[in-house]
């Protein structure tokens, strides 16, 4: 509402000096043309000017000023680098909204994290809303993304772009949470996307190029600016988006002879399928032959933990790395339908007991 009201105070300054403007220069013309007011001909002069300026006029308001305006709204301007000074610069000054659509951003990497945390913080205190979209390291466009710009580390400046961002979100006030808004995707971007308030820029992804090389600045009200602006919405909005806390993490109850267990384990999705990993939480409970899996928030859904095939568990085990970094070796198992003519329960890894 103070931006509203600014904007309109705005508006009605100019409005007034455009006014003041235009009496000055009828004054102006009044005193140059009053003094040769009998010269011979000076009607029939001063007619000729007043039509010639009023068809001027008319040109210039019906067909030059809505192109030039047409122009400005759809210019483009190319950039062979996206400065990342400059998009913190603008977010310092920024008064409404920050939208960011990658596969992973410079923003969070190693000379330009610090300050940006600190200006996302300021800004936050303005009451700027932030909404960021980043790629699944898991994810199949991560893969392609990791091809397409190797030998570059994708998958892994992904992953630490997300887990920066989780310890960032983690040491915000609760008052500031709801205004910065963090979403994963399965689904990677069609182009980079920076929005600071009215200004907009974009990349085109390029095999063997990151998108930062390559960029369009365009105003975000026109054309170009509001297609890239309907594309971020639409995704936004869409479904298989997932926040931090769901991409790390999901919250199962293992139930043994009706006893109910519940854990939050780490997981990846392959092929449309969950495998969680139950090392070391979820292992006394997860190889029990009586074992049934739900859903806390869903009690009418049931599966039961299936080992992974040979062919599928170097695969999986490599999602897992990509998501969560290496580290202990995982025990992945799929969540499946329980049927008992198909499934058979899981064997314990060796040396574990059920």
């Amino acid at each position: 509402m103070a931006r509203r009201g600014r904007l309109s105070d705005s508006r009605y300054r100019l409005s007034y000096l455009y006014a003041a403007i235009g009496a000055l220069l009828l004054v102006a013309a009044f005193a140059l043309l009053y003094p040769v007011r009998h010269t011979t001909g000076f009607a029939d002069e001063l007619r000729i000017g007043i039509g010639a300026n009023l068809i001027d006029l008319t040109l210039a308001v019906l067909v030059l000023q809505p192109l030039v305006l047409y122009l400005s709204r759809n210019a483009v301007r190319r950039r062979n680098r996206l400065d990342y000074r400059a998009v913190i610069g603008r977010i310092e000054t920024a008064d409404d909204r920050v939208d960011l659509w990658k596969h992973w951003t410079g923003l969070l990497e190693g000379p330009h994290e610090a300050r940006f945390t600190e200006t996302v913080r300021g800004a936050l205190d303005r009451g700027v809303r932030f909404r960021i979209m980043l790629t699944d390291p898991s994810s199949p466009d991560a893969a392609e993304r990791a091809r397409q710009v190797a030998p570059t580390d994708a998958i892994t400046a992904i992953r630490q772009n997300i887990e920066r961002l989780d310890r960032f979100v983690a040491d915000l006030p609760a008052r500031h949470r709801p205004g910065f808004q963090v979403r994963i995707s399965a689904t990677g971007p069609a182009h980079a996307f920076y929005r600071v308030d009215d200004w907009l820029t974009y990349g085109i992804f390029r095999d063997r190029r990151v998108s930062e090389s390559s960029q369009r600045e365009v105003r975000v009200r026109g054309d170009l600016g509001e297609l890239a602006l309907e594309a971020f919405e639409n995704r936004w909005n869409g479904v298989g988006l997932r926040n931090l806390t769901d991409h790390y993490r999901m919250r199962l109850r293992v139930t043994v002879h009706d006893d109910p267990f519940e854990y939050e384990l780490r997981y990846v999705v392959h092929d449309g399928e969950h495998w969680v990993n139950v090392n070391p939480s979820a292992l006394p409970h997860a190889f029990h032959p009586d074992h049934r899996v739900t859903a806390p928030d869903d009690g009418t859904t049931h599966w039961t933990l299936v080992p992974a095939t040979p062919e599928t568990l170097d695969r999986v085990t490599a999602l897992y790395t990509a998501k969560y970094g290496p580290g202990e070796g995982p025990v992945l198992l799929r969540l499946a339908a329980p049927d008992p003519s198909r499934i058979t329960p899981a064997s314990p890894p060796p040396g574990d007991e059920p």
